[in-house]
């Protein structure tokens, strides 16, 4: 039999990311899919629910308003074209290399946090070769906790 968790984070995180998915299709101008992407794929995501914030008693426009500031500064970090440019090769590097589409490998990469780790490591990788690049995303892969 499964164990539920009747806390109060858990009941209130539908709630709360409706509230922030609405507030996020209302403000980018985008879709619901669009906007739980735009949720689920930020570094604020996985501390919402956390004891230590205590984020979920904050509104829903203060809680876009951190998650807009998180992505803002991800995007002036890309502005460098030379960093833009190697992620792209990067991944369609991994893509070719294991013969998947560009799609399912950025979702991978999204999914894995491989741009952060490649962006961390742009100094080292983006003088290597397509198959160190590669290896050294995949030696990412293994080395993260399943």
């Amino acid at each position: 039999m499964l164990e539920t968790t009747t806390n109060i984070e858990q009941a209130v995180k539908p709630f709360k990311i409706q509230q922030l998915a609405e507030i996020i299709m209302e403000k980018k101008h985008i879709g619901f899919a669009d906007a739980l992407h735009y949720l689920y794929s930020s570094d604020f995501y996985p501390r919402l629910f956390s004891a230590d914030t205590k984020w979920w008693y904050s509104s829903g426009y203060e809680l876009f308003d951190i998650i807009d500031k998180e992505k803002s500064s991800q995007r002036k970090l890309l502005k460098n074209r030379k960093i833009t440019l190697f992620l792209i090769f990067s991944l369609e590097s991994f893509a070719d290399f294991t013969h998947q589409t560009s799609e399912t490998a950025l979702a991978l990469f999204i999914t894995n946090r491989i741009f952060d780790f490649l962006q961390e490591n742009f100094d080292a990788l983006h003088t290597q070769s397509k198959e160190f690049i590669v290896d050294a995303i995949d030696d990412y892969l293994k080395s993260k906790p399943q």
